[in-house]
């Protein structure tokens, strides 16, 4: 006998997934969230840790879309799965994301990097006996005329010069 239930209300939700369970595993070990609630402001409906947390994952999947699509893409995805509740991924939009990012440049960027290395040394029982990480040296390619170091929001930006870098063996 055939169940009698009403068909007609009954709607079917495709939700993305890939990668993001091992994306999100990782992301929690690293303690990634707590760390930029910590280090950012809180925001109004969808906080700028949350617009981050959604930026990063769509790097880290390798999915690099353009920041004025992440509405569409966050759509598409599990809400849970990209730390948003439902319905909150229509608030991500490019100025929304924008907006993170002026605050990310305003925070204290050193310590969270810091807080986040050490993390992942501990987490991962990285031996650092064999670690090396040059991080004096920074090279980059193109042209970039508006890296002149001038100072945005009180902060000095990087100067990006013509030569070659210095190494000293």
């Amino acid at each position: 006998m055939r169940d009698s239930q009403d068909t007609s209300t009954l709607t079917l939700n495709t939700r993305w997934v890939g990668g993001l369970p091992l994306v999100n595993a990782i992301l929690q070990r690293l303690n990634v969230s707590p760390l930029l609630c910590q280090a950012l402001p809180p925001g109004g409906r969808l906080s700028h840790a949350q617009a981050l947390g959604v930026l990063l994952r769509n790097i880290v999947l390798n999915d690099r879309q353009p920041i004025y699509t992440h509405t569409e893409w966050a759509t598409r995805a599990e809400p849970a799965l990209i730390g948003l509740e439902e319905g909150q991924a229509g608030l991500l939009n490019d100025d929304r994301v924008g907006r993170a990012l002026d605050r990310l440049f305003n925070a204290d960027r050193a310590s969270l990097l810091t807080q986040l290395v050490l993390g992942a040394i501990r987490e991962f029982r990285i031996d650092l006996d064999q670690l090396h990480n040059d991080s004096t040296t920074l090279t980059l390619s193109g042209e970039y005329r508006s890296a002149d170091g001038r100072e945005v929001h009180g902060k000095p930006t990087l100067e990006v010069t013509y030569g070659y870098n210095n190494y000293v063996a």
